[in-house]
């Protein structure tokens, strides 16, 4: 008998050698295994380095049963390269396990039919009578997930599974688990809300009142304290903000222009995001530039297994959409795009559309000019490349296009009149994400945007033309990020970074003719920002949360900075009542301006501007919430107060015309509010319902003997109750919405006695419109063929305004800033009944 160095034992015998070791480094016993075995292991020193194990072996031991034991043991790759050649490494994503294990209560009873759902490979399974479970391809380190209605959600790892044993899972009744059924769902499937964050999943969202496809931005309106007072899908007004006040990113780009057709629909293709943030509240301190909502819009970001897509219409646009490998589990590639083929067909919803949108302008009114042809058209395109170039690294590179073009012509036979209004809006971003490692991740970013309007009214006689009306606004935005996440213990994190902007703005109102050029109003001018943020995070999930920022932006053009705290609690008091409260201070240094200029085509009469020393302040807010949340028996009631306060807003920023003299006014808006949300569910039913107040005042210098008047866009009450059903492959949903008529200023008299008109006007803002209400109908079925049962396809139903009500949208009284001058009665009507079909398919 001889003994090995480092303490191997090794008995040699005629043909055979015994190992036996316990507890010893496998850089030791690898020379034994080789010299018993007759084969060559390889290896990086640094990979088996500190790693103890545990073998015997004797005359009749196989080697594939040594390198599983050590496998098992060392939680490494034992991987038999060629004959004779086994090469060790630390385990990757391609490599997979068996994993199994036994589900029990708290009362050690096992459980059946509970979900567990494996993340890398987005697969389900159950368990069986027994509380037992097996999958036997999973990929290393997939996140598992347990989960069934009250019991706390248990998260897993399959590397955990590494030893080859199956293991037994206890799952137990906890506040957590009650707190994960409140978020679980929101509105309805695939809209859950955590944390005062609504997150819609695009892909997994059920249908809605008056959609047959999930439009983004409709979505968020049907949530408590957003309010659409012109029935667009883009003119979000959250909490008494405008839209402009909004943050939308798009995969981290910053977007200008959200809507088609005028604002009508949303620019963003649906069926190419994978899931939407929208938060009223308690924003982060990584978000800056908008002092209102944000809505984070994120499409696929994992490697594409297979080829997928879809593809479908509606009655005014089509669309496609794919997504498939490029490199096996390393690169795939997602686009799409969408055009509306209004140009060529124009159907039933969209003659409702136009109706809707057209009037008041001169392609609704009759002209005397013999010929009129209005072409119009929009479309958007996609790209999203993703790259996972190593297990700790992914690229994503992305693009974003979207388009509407208007050509509205009229002619005689001498004169020749041209409306011509294109939007565009155009966007890139590069990001790359490492993972130092499980506590530390680093995201590094750079995006583009640009946004441009261009409108022109051209005036020919005779076919030369004689007069040209522009009006022009470019945005051009491009900047970087640095992004840190750090995990101090399993209830703390800490975020932090810094962002850079350069931001160019243009705006021009110019009439040019073959002798002259006028230049009404122009402005061009840059800023750069610097911005650093930190926020640190605390989570107990049974029953506390807590998150404090702290953001600063410094202009350097304006030599301006702004610390902006951010603060958000929420505490459990029992196992169904939650509180929570939010503070925060918020800037902003562009923003949109109604034009002074007013065309006969006013579609698109907002402009972006930035902030300067002379006329537009940076606007400043704050904002404090106070709320509350109960679950129980599929009850769900929310309720949310608040009070937020916007500073140094001006007559032009905040939407609103002085009826008095039409010259800049700096001042204030205050807006009180609270949001009520009621949700029951049943088997295949369910409804909620909402309530929503809102008081907005604002106040500006020199208007109204300097006393408060209520916004423009103020609706005091609003009423949302909304229906789902599902019964075997169809869903159908109705949804009601009613609230009170927005502010108005009236005209007292009319003087058209002299050369001008002159307006003799009421109380700013002291009357209101007449109530709005009106009901929305959709329907989807689902279905399969059974030739190819891996296709689906789906048939949409919606009709909007089902019992066609007329509703006032807005009443506004001007004259017109021209020569010919001429008072203007512009009351907008509502959308009549506007039914809609699509179909689709996905693969």
């Amino acid at each position: 008998m001889c003994i090995l160095f480092w303490s191997v034992a090794v008995f040699s015998q005629e043909k055979a050698q015994i190992i036996n070791a316990d507890n010893k480094p496998l850089s030791q016993i690898i020379p034994a295994l080789e010299k018993q075995f007759d084969v060559k292991f390889s290896f990086i020193d640094a990979t088996i380095v500190n790693k103890l194990v545990s073998i015997q072996t004797n005359s009749t031991s196989n080697i594939q049963d040594v390198i599983d034991s050590l496998q098992r043991q060392s939680q490494l790759k034992f991987e038999i390269t060629g004959e004779n050649f086994i090469t060790i490494r630390e385990y990757s994503k391609k490599d997979t396990l068996t994993v199994c294990g036994t589900i029990f209560n708290e009362n050690l009873e096992p459980l059946e039919k509970i979900r567990v759902f494996f993340k890398a490979s987005r697969t389900n399974i159950t368990t069986n009578e027994s509380g037992y479970f097996e999958n036997k391809e999973v990929p290393f380190n997939s996140v598992i997930l347990i989960s069934a209605p009250g019991f706390r959600q248990k998260v897993l790892n399959a590397s955990e599974f590494l030893n080859g044993n199956c293991i037994e899972i206890y799952l137990s009744n906890t506040i957590e688990t009650l707190d994960e059924v409140i978020i679980q769902e929101y509105l309805t499937k695939g809209i859950t809300q955590n944390k005062k964050v609504v997150n819609i999943n695009l892909q997994d969202i059920e249908i809605l009142p008056g959609l047959t496809e999930p439009d983004i931005l409709q979505s968020i309106q049907l949530t408590p304290g957003v309010n659409s007072p012109f029935e667009t899908a883009s003119g979000l007004y959250v909490r008494g903000s405008a839209p402009n006040q909004n943050l939308v990113l798009w995969n981290g780009i910053k977007t200008y222009h959200q809507g088609h057709f005028f604002g009508m629909l949303s620019a963003f293709n649906p069926y190419v995001v994978k899931e939407v943030d929208f938060s009223k509240s308690g924003v982060s301190a990584k978000y800056g530039d908008r002092i209102s909502g944000v809505i984070d819009i994120k499409t696929e970001n994992e490697v594409a297994k297979r080829f997928t897509g879809g593809a479908g219409f509606n009655m005014i646009n089509a669309d496609a959409v794919v997504h498939t490998p490029i490199i096996k589990d390393k690169v795939s590639l997602q686009v799409s795009g969408r055009r509306s083929y209004t140009d060529i067909l124009e159907t039933f919803t969209y003659e409702q559309f136009a109706d809707r949108v057209f009037q008041n302008t001169t392609i609704a009114e009759t002209n005397p000019l013999n010929e009129a042809k209005n072409d119009f058209f929009y479309a958007d395109f996609n790209a999203n490349l993703i790259a996972e170039i190593s297990d700790f690294d992914k690229i994503e590179a992305n693009a974003l296009y979207s388009k509407n073009d208007l050509d509205f012509r009229r002619s005689d036979d001498q004169t020749s009149l041209n409306d011509d209004l294109v939007t565009e809006n155009e966007g890139y971003n590069v990001s790359w994400n490492h993972h130092w490692n499980h506590k530390l991740n680093i995201k590094t970013s750079g995006y583009y945007t640009r946004y441009l309007l261009n409108y022109q009214f051209i005036t020919s006689e005779s076919g030369t033309t004689t007069e040209i009306e522009s009006k022009k606004n470019s945005v051009k935005d491009f900047g970087a990020a640095l992004d840190l996440q750090y995990s101090l213990s399993e209830h703390q994190r800490i975020l932090g970074g810094y962002q850079f902007s350069n931001n160019n703005i243009k705006y021009a109102f110019v009439t040019t003719t073959p002798t002259y050029e006028l230049i009404l109003d122009q402005d061009d001018r840059f800023l750069n920002t610097h911005s650093a943020y930190g926020e640190y995070k605390y989570e107990t999930p049974q029953n506390f949360y807590f998150s404090a920022g702290l953001r600063l932006n410094h202009y350097t053009e304006l030599d301006k900075s702004f610390v902006e705290p951010r603060i958000f609690i929420q505490k459990n008091l029992s196992k169904y009542w939650e509180i929570n409260a939010t503070g925060e201070y918020r800037s902003q240094a562009v923003s949109q301006i109604r034009e002074s200029v007013v065309s006969d085509l006013s579609l698109e009469n907002q402009v972006w501007t930035l902030s300067n020393k002379e006329q537009f302040p940076v606007i400043t807010s704050y904002q404090f919430t106070l709320g509350s949340s109960f679950k129980k028996n599929k009850w769900y009631f929310d309720v949310d107060t608040y009070y937020k306060q916007i500073d140094d807003i001006t007559s032009l920023t905040a939407g609103f015309i002085n009826p008095i003299d039409n010259t800049y006014h700096n001042g204030e808006s205050r807006v009180y509010g609270i949001d009520f949300f009621l949700k029951k569910r049943f088997k295949n039913y369910k409804t909620w319902v909402s309530y929503s107040y809102i008081n907005t005042q604002n106040k500006f210098e020199d208007i109204n003997n300097n006393e408060s008047f209520p916004g423009n866009w103020n609706i005091e009450h609003t009423v949302k109750w909304s229906h789902f059903y599902k019964i075997n492959n169809f869903q159908f949903s109705l949804g009601w919405l009613w609230h009170t008529g927005k502010a108005y200023t009236n005209v007292a008299g009319v003087d058209e006695s002299g050369d001008l008109v002159l307006l003799d006007f009421g109380e700013i803002n002291g009357n209101n419109l007449p109530v709005y209400h009106r009901l929305d109908f959709s329907a989807i079925y689902d279905f399969k063929i059974r030739s190819n049962p891996y296709i689906k396809y789906r048939l949409g139903l919606s009709v909007l305004n089902l019992y066609d009500r007329e509703n006032l949208l807005n009443r506004e009284f001007r004259t017109t800033n021209s020569l010919d001058n001429r008072f203007i009665n512009s009351d907008i009507m509502a959308l009549g009944i506007t039914p809609n079909l699509s179909f689709r398919v996905f693969w």
